[in-house]
């Protein structure tokens, strides 16, 4: 069962570069505020940073929370703790931020703060490469090659590292031609028809299912 209800403590937060940007319910008169937690956290004033963006973070800014779970994972500011970590990666995940659902996809997979959890791992790498992360389309197809945890798919680890390697991700083409060697004609067939469908629908619409 996916994780979607949680509650955790309202603790302080700091984030990795990640692109500037408003959310919905900050008001302008609050936007200095909320860039000078980031400021302050590329300065290395930690005390600072963590006083703004616990904060925001706490008030449902996706980017914050992400932040918090950076900071947690990290150690840096604030004890180390996976578990809070994925707590907050949860909460940005939900939101619909990529960078959330990465780290969250990555916690399940990993076992890091939690069990690990195949269904998990998939779900949030799925909707962070949906959303247009580079490197989660890596990760899916590690874990379809793998079959650590459910059953090995070349066709969809074929699918998901050629979307990766159409993003730039470093890695991509290197496992592609590793899979060359191992892949059936069937799984490359299949592969194809794959991505024959995504060039005419969205990725949303066309990407291959766990149980296709």
């Amino acid at each position: 069962m996916l994780i979607r209800n949680f509650s955790t403590s309202i603790l302080c937060g700091l984030i990795w570069l990640c692109t500037p940007f408003f959310p919905i319910g900050v008001s302008l008169s609050h936007a200095s505020d909320y860039e000078r937690g980031f400021a302050a956290l590329e300065a290395g004033n930690y005390e600072e940073a963590l006083y703004y963006i616990s904060f925001h973070a706490a008030n449902g800014d996706p980017r914050s929370q992400y932040t918090m779970g950076v900071m947690h994972r990290r150690g840096v500011g604030a004890e180390q703790d996976d578990r809070e970590a994925l707590l907050w990666f949860l909460a940005s995940a939900e939101s619909g931020y990529v960078l959330g659902q990465y780290a969250a996809g990555l916690a399940f997979d990993r076992a890091l703060g939690t069990d690990r959890d195949v269904a998990n791992a998939i779900h949030y790498l799925q909707e962070a490469s949906l959303g247009g992360h580079a490197v989660a389309p890596l990760e899916l197809g590690n874990l379809y090659f793998k079959g650590n945890g459910l059953p090995s798919d070349l066709a969809k680890a074929s699918f998901w590292w050629t979307i990766a390697k159409r993003r730039n991700s470093p890695g991509a083409n290197q496992n592609l031609s590793k899979l060359s060697a191992k892949i059936s004609r069937k799984d490359q067939a299949k592969a194809q028809r794959y991505l024959s469908n995504c060039q005419r629908k969205t990725l949303r619409l066309c990407f291959p299912q766990r149980d296709q």
